[in-house]
């Protein structure tokens, strides 16, 4: 394989290709355009091969869960039919990612989280679960798109070919999936119990980080890395809200433009924390954290709501963290 461009060069890279797919979805008046950004942090891979599998897959994986999701919205009016058919496709998907073990993991993975996505909003508050899905889809297709033209040509090809399915056990999968099972399905209760904010972010969080972790071969990296990431995003979205509340960059100030304008900066360290090799670790999931809690190019839940639920998140992350931990291997637990 060839060398790798420098790091400062995949900032830049990755820092426009977030930048447009932001500015592109704000545009076009989607409900959530922050989506937009997530694929870019994600998609981009050292790799070209891996590139081009994880737009495709981001793609398929986004497009079956939102379909499953508004299906079981308009279908299951049952809360608790709800809740065990939302709880059994994470757990699915978690499961199936593992057994797969591999790059093409991607797209069950994505069909899982994307589940979260668009259940939980629709849950929580009176947003059109058709509108939710077709948004969600939208903004994967943007992102997808700038983070391929941003990278591709950039991004160098993997001499060897990787296999299709590798076997880290079928035991672990099943453990895995059953957990992110009690896990997601544990947060719909609570949101459903309360319907407060904090508990829509606390049963994202669950269903995220439980898949995410639980999908991994080697999760080590992620439980080390992945408290200290959530605290540096949310602390980073909290001072983004307190920015536009404090410079007046809302209707009576600089508009929609104003706030865009704003998220600029904290993109731009985004992409560094994410292209640098000593911060990539937790650049991924720190940026991830940041468009969660800010949710840049919405209303927002006020910053009260918004730090409840960054808080709710960082419990979360620690909590998903601690108990993956637990169940490594004794030696793999001690060197994490």
């Amino acid at each position: 394989m060839t060398d790798q461009p420098p790091w400062r060069g995949r900032a830049l890279q990755l820092f426009l290709a977030v930048a447009a797919a932001l500015g592109l979805a704000w545009m076009l008046g989607l409900s959530h355009p922050f989506w937009a950004a997530m694929p870019v942090w994600v998609v981009s891979q050292p790799a070209r091969q891996d590139l081009v599998i994880r737009a495709v897959l981001r793609v398929l994986g986004t497009m079956a869960g939102a379909g499953l999701g508004l299906l079981m919205l308009t279908h299951l009016d049952n809360p608790v039919l709800l809740v065990a058919g939302f709880a059994l496709g994470v757990g699915v998907g978690t499961a199936a990612a593992f057994w797969i073990g591999t790059v093409y993991s991607y797209g069950a993975l994505m069909a899982a989280i994307t589940l979260g996505v668009v259940i939980l909003p629709a849950v929580a508050t009176p947003n059109d679960p058709w509108v939710l899905a077709v948004d969600r889809v939208w903004c994967t297709l943007i992102g997808v798109v700038a983070v391929t033209l941003a990278t591709f040509a950039f991004t160098p090809r993997r001499d060897e070919k990787l296999p299709l399915r590798l076997n880290h056990g079928g035991p672990r999968a099943l453990r895995n999936g059953a957990l992110a099972m009690l896990l997601s399905g544990a947060g719909l209760v609570a949101l459903l119990s309360t319907g407060q904010f904090w508990a829509m972010s606390a049963a994202l969080s669950l269903t995220v980080f439980s898949t995410l972790m639980g999908a991994m071969p080697n999760p080590r990296p992620l439980i080390r890395y992945l408290p200290p990431a959530t605290a540096i995003g949310i602390a980073a979205a909290i001072a983004y809200r307190l920015a536009g509340d404090h410079l007046g960059l809302g209707d009576a100030g600089l508009g929609e433009l104003g706030l865009y304008l704003l998220a600029l900066p904290f993109i731009a360290c985004g992409a560094v924390l994410r292209a640098h090799p000593q911060s990539a670790p937790f650049g991924l999931d720190s940026n991830m954290c940041f468009l969660l809690t800010a949710e840049i190019g919405t209303a927002g839940h006020g910053l009260g709501a918004e730090l409840q639920g960054g808080l709710a998140m960082l419990a979360c992350g620690v909590l998903v963290a601690q108990i993956h931990r637990r169940l490594l291997p004794k030696e793999a637990a001690t060197a994490t």
